[in-house]
């Protein structure tokens, strides 16, 4: 027979089908090296097209989103504003009962009622509480309402509280 090639390169007329896979297939003594072509009637390689498909398709996988990258950042959760907060018994005046909070616009009111509850160790409740002056019309009455939306957006601010005092507080 001789080597593959040469039987491919002297037969005459087109290959038949199974000729044409047995090149590429490389069964028996047909195996080819696998860059060889093996040649249609039109001259042009059996293969070709579908080597073309394939690269398509390989350029559809390939190809990037339009959205890629143009994502909008995630809002952080974490507030990085500041607010120190100085919070004062409104009367009698006690600098005893004054403390310093660092906290940020998007803390609560609740959660500053319940650090003056604990620096009296528990001792009050019923809070007025006002932000940056008090009068009793400006007291805060929602305990869900934040600095921001009291008009604190960073710095510093006073806090005023009142509290009305129990008999017996100390029994109970």
């Amino acid at each position: 027979f001789g080597t593959a090639s040469e039987v491919f390169t002297h037969s005459a007329g087109p290959r038949s089908v199974v000729e044409r896979s047995a090149c590429h297939i490389g069964v028996g003594r047909f195996a080819l090296p696998p860059l060889c072509r093996c040649q249609g009637q039109a001259g042009e390689g059996l293969f070709d097209k579908m080597g073309k498909k394939a690269k398509a398709k390989k350029e559809e996988v390939q190809e990037r989103s339009q959205w890629e990258g143009k994502h909008p950042e995630p809002k952080s959760r974490v507030d990085e504003r500041r607010v120190v907060a100085t919070v004062k018994l409104a009367a009698p005046v006690c600098s005893l009962l004054e403390f310093k909070l660092e906290c940020n616009p998007s803390t609560k009111i609740s959660f500053i009622v319940d650090r003056i509850i604990d620096r009296h160790g528990g001792s009050i409740s019923d809070l007025s509480v006002c932000v940056n002056r008090f009068h009793p019309e400006e007291v805060i009455i929602g305990r869900d309402k934040t600095l921001e939306q009291c008009g604190v957006y960073g710095g510093e601010c006073i806090i005023y509280y009142d509290f009305v005092p129990r008999s017996g507080a100390l029994l109970q």
